[in-house]
């Protein structure tokens, strides 16, 4: 949570997160399937119940100020988001021993009305076409490292979050002709962030938002100017 509440200082719009399935069926946050890199214990997810969870210390391993930050719920995750209007990027990432995983995160969503200031996203195709399945209304981004060929096939996805790399101005035309809307992933250059602005990507995904925010500002600006010296040009006799 220290993390997101300097999310929301640094004024970013949204938070990206990954959620795991405890063994006892909660959704918690955590980006690895094993607790050792965070917070010093050799289990994996799903091995551990929540009361287990909710005591580990997974804030020293990064800074000695963040002794004993916990590990929040999804549901604590989401509270927050609604009380500071940021909207969260949810990645679901299936280990393979979860029960009726997609459709816990989607109940969820719906019963905290979160459903307008969220998407699930997933690196895992089929985990999209069970949200689609269980609840059609729910957005869907497919998260990909590469990207070829008519990705817009993918009818299961609403959107596509593209490792910024393989973002071409070809893609982000394609993506934004069928309705969709495209996200860049990991961006966090000067150079790389204006390279995803110049094309139009929708969502930057990045760990340095004061730079991202910067960037986007100065592009804008860059915008208006343009235009005012386009209409100076054309309005002076």
């Amino acid at each position: 949570m220290a993390a997101f509440e300097g999310a929301k200082e640094l004024g970013a719009d949204w938070i990206e997160l990954d959620v795991q399935q405890s063994k006892d069926g909660q959704i918690f946050v955590m980006h690895d399937a094993n607790f050792m890199r965070t917070a010093g214990i050799d289990c994996k997810t799903w091995e551990l119940t929540y009361n287990k969870i909710s005591r580990l210390d997974a804030g020293s391993f990064f800074d000695i100020k963040f002794n004993g930050e916990k590990i929040p719920l999804l549901t604590e995750t989401i509270a927050f988001a609604k009380d500071n209007h940021i909207k969260l990027n949810i990645e679901l990432k299936p280990t393979g021993h979860e029960e009726k995983f997609e459709k816990t995160v989607v109940d969820m969503i719906n019963q905290e009305h979160f459903r307008e200031q969220c998407v699930i996203t997933s690196q895992v195709y089929e985990v999209l076409e069970r949200v689609k399945a269980y609840d059609p209304q729910i957005q869907t981004v497919y998260v990909m490292s590469l990207a070829y060929g008519n990705i817009n096939r993918l009818a299961a996805a609403d959107n596509f979050s593209i490792e910024a790399t393989s973002v071409t101005e070809k893609i982000v035309s394609d993506v934004h002709n069928a309705g969709k809307q495209l996200y860049a992933w990991t961006v966090n250059t000067e150079e790389n962030i204006n390279r995803m602005i110049d094309p139009g990507v929708d969502n930057i995904i990045t760990d340095d938002v004061t730079l991202a925010k910067e960037c986007i500002y100065l592009s804008k600006t860059s915008d208006v100017f343009e235009e005012y010296i386009k209409w100076l040009s054309q309005n002076t006799t």
